[in-house]
């Protein structure tokens, strides 16, 4: 099965599908990818393993990447939905491959949203033959935009679970810990906030460790705060050990893999209801708590709440963290892709099969 990727940046979660898909029988594999960014500067010696690929600056050249595609002849196309030459590629590819667009957009009803329930037959269904989505908020999404449900695909996306689950420590250290982007929508003026709220009411407050970077980098100067800057892919499971806790208080997140990251490294977890990852991988109470978005009292509170728990329940937390984080692994995503994209290959190409016949 020749299955081609056509992505933004890839990612270590990424990485570790395509690695899982790749060794499957039988599978040859070609992406397309966009240079890393300062934001994300992850070192490219992660996917030098990747044999057939096109790295672009800015936005793909549409006659090359035409070209590419036209020699490796995929039978799958897995694409990022909103990038123009995409969706010329799969436009070029109807009838001959799968086209299946991936994205982790939540459905929240607003305007643009609505305008595009009515502009899909034109700008989305036309180009692909299915959409591969997280969760159930996205599935919402793709329900509304005419996609039938045997053509919407769950597991988009999937941490490399085995290296988080290998994170181990009965006694995590008591510290909080954040790892993202530090930029508006995570939320991180609401952390150093409540964090320093938490701090001035908490008799042994714990440290705050932050691992990111991003245009908000410079607010990072606050007692108890530990600055990591940015965490190279190999590094980040062991930051997970350093912490018994995990917080992430996004005002608008699509999903968030660092929650599956940090459930998989069996870590409590502390999030808005915003993280679209929230409706499957922290159940309030249970291994964690969801709070309201932009709420610093709340945030505060649900700190101090978790660090005045005893250690054995916050251990109980963290074992059901890592029991819902073995709902998406790279396993899961390539029989995915594999099992759903071979039946609705045979499926496209029937009125093909027919019209040879006449």
């Amino acid at each position: 099965m020749k299955i081609a990727v056509l992505w933004t940046r890839l990612s270590g979660y990424l990485n570790g599908c395509l690695r899982e898909i790749a060794m499957r029988p039988g599978v040859e594999l070609f992406v397309a990818n966009e240079e890393a960014s300062s934001d994300a500067p992850f070192s490219d010696d992660h996917f030098a393993w990747i044999k057939q690929r096109y790295e672009y600056r800015g936005a793909p050249d549409s006659a090359k990447l035409h070209g590419l595609l036209q020699e490796f002849g995929p039978e799958i196309v897995l694409t990022c939905w909103h990038i123009r030459e995409y969706r010329r590629a799969c436009d070029a590819l109807r009838g001959r491959a799968v086209r299946v667009g991936c994205l982790d957009n939540q459905w929240r009803g607003t305007l643009r949203q609505r305008i595009g329930v009515l502009t899909s037959p034109v700008y989305l269904r036309r180009y692909f033959d299915a959409l591969f989505v997280p969760g159930e908020r996205q599935a919402e999404w793709a329900r509304r935009m005419g996609f039938e449900e045997s053509r919407i695909w769950r597991g988009v996306l999937s941490a490399e679970v085995s290296r988080f689950w290998a994170v181990r420590g009965e006694e995590r250290p008591p510290a909080f810990l954040y790892v993202g982007r530090l930029s508006p929508e995570k939320g991180i003026t609401a952390l150093i906030d409540a964090y320093g709220q938490y701090r001035a009411r908490a008799e042994a407050p714990w440290p705050l460790i932050v691992a990111g970077t991003g245009p908000l980098a410079g607010m990072i100067r606050q007692e108890g705060i530990v600055c990591r800057g940015f965490v190279q892919l190999r590094e980040i499971p062991a930051l997970f050990a350093e912490a018994a806790c995990f917080v992430l208080p996004s005002t608008f997140e699509p999903w968030a893999v660092v929650i599956h990251e940090a459930a998989a490294a069996g870590l409590p977890i502390i999030c808005t209801g915003e993280c679209g990852a929230s409706v499957h991988l922290v159940q309030d109470g249970y291994n964690g708590y969801v709070v309201e978005a932009g709420n610093d009292e709340v945030l505060t509170n649900t700190l101090l709440r978790m660090a005045e728990l005893p250690a054995e329940r916050r251990r109980h937390m963290g074992e059901a963290s890592r029991g819902l984080s073995r709902q998406f692994t790279p396993e899961r995503w390539a029989n995915c892709v594999l099992e759903n994209g071979s039946a609705l290959l045979e499926e496209i190409r029937k009125p093909l099969s027919k019209a040879a016949k006449l």
